[in-house]
């Protein structure tokens, strides 16, 4: 008895006995990749790079990383900042859920807060990649969200100026001529 299952529409290999030797070698040479869309993809990546906006897609897409890298260390810290408040508050309180954790004292939150700060300064640092980064960048300046950093107002000032100075020297697409 076989303990080979078949499916319908699908075919057993022509010598199941070869496939059950470990001794067996599959051939290594004139075999083709034959991944779907492959060749496809590597044209296209080939083109990207010899067009104006491949080159401006490819400088964004490295931005674009560093911005998503910085921006979840502000949402780890600010996820941080929010357990430990609901924890201490919970022990406070007398809650049985509070005994999960460690005791949450006051002075626990003073390394929470001073490293989401240095997230926020090192955001605001960031290069952004979209219009939608800097306008965040400008909501945060007027919110004063670096006040209690290093930063100063002119750096941020000059940073959001980099980023405008960039986008506009990068842009997405050309406009036609004419």
């Amino acid at each position: 008895m076989s303990n080979v299952v078949t499916f319908p529409g699908t075919r057993p290999p022509s010598n199941i006995r070869e496939l059950r030797n470990p001794s067996y070698q599959l051939p290594t040479e004139n075999v083709v990749d034959s991944t779907p869309g492959k060749a496809r993809r590597h044209r296209r990546q080939q083109s990207e790079l010899q067009t104006e906006t491949g080159k401006n897609a490819k400088i964004r897409r490295q931005r674009r990383e560093a911005w998503w890298q910085s921006e979840r260390r502000v949402e780890y810290w600010k996820a941080c900042m929010k357990m430990h408040s609901a924890i201490r508050s919970a022990q406070l309180a007398g809650l049985p859920e509070g005994d999960n954790h460690q005791t949450a004292e006051n002075w626990h939150w003073h390394p929470i807060i001073d490293s989401y700060r240095k997230a926020i300064a090192e955001l605001l640092l960031t290069p952004a990649s979209t219009l939608l980064n800097v306008a965040w960048k400008q909501k945060a300046l007027a919110a004063e969200e670096h006040k209690y950093t290093d930063l100063s107002s002119e750096r941020v000032e000059a940073a959001i100026a980099r980023d405008l100075e960039f986008l506009t020297a990068h842009p997405t697409r050309r406009k036609p001529a004419g």
